[in-house]
């Protein structure tokens, strides 16, 4: 007996079902695992504070905050990562991104809250990509050896962050 072309297909959609399923099977494998990405480099384009980058801080934990002037989570949260940040020198160094913000308003912002860790600057889509950013503001917490070893939405506390890095290994959480 011959298969009309309604079987055809759906043995061929089928088959390239099993394909995708066994084609993913590492994938999730390895999502489960504690193997975890490097992170990415941040932009070079610097608005207050010193000039930094990943791959200099390596052998310390480090928080990124994702964040914008016109962003009201993120003007609740500023408070709490300065306080953070005076806090834990010692243990972890803070570094905050103004996204597609403008210059005048991410300057504002810095003054207005009076941050005195390094803040750099980036306009476009690409870094929110690479760092899977859905929303504003977003901590990033790096290992030692540079990779994301916490992603935490929304505006974050003193409690929160010191919590966060605490997950990294081998760091002592920052005292208060």
């Amino acid at each position: 007996m011959h298969a009309g072309p309604t079987k055809r297909r759906w043995a061929l959609t089928a088959l390239l079902g099993v394909a995708v399923v066994l084609a993913a099977i590492p994938a999730l494998r390895s999502a489960g695992s504690r193997t975890l990405a490097v992170a990415p480099a941040l932009p070079r384009t610097r608005l207050s504070g010193p000039r930094v980058s990943l791959a200099s801080l390596r052998g310390r934990p480090v928080v990124v905050n994702f964040w914008a002037s016109w962003c009201g989570p993120c003007a609740r949260e500023a408070p709490q990562l300065e306080r953070f940040a005076r806090l834990a020198p010692e243990h972890a160094v803070v570094i905050g991104v103004d996204l597609n913000d403008s210059r005048a308003g991410g300057e504002a912002f810095i003054r207005r809250f009076s941050l005195s860790y390094p803040i750099l600057r980036y306009r476009g889509n690409a870094l929110s990509a690479r760092y899977h950013l859905v929303g504003l503001p977003t901590s990033i917490v790096i290992d030692p050896q540079g990779r994301i070893a916490a992603t935490l939405s929304g505006p974050q506390t003193v409690a929160s962050l010191r919590a966060a890095l605490g997950t990294v290994a081998g760091v002592a959480k920052a005292s208060s």
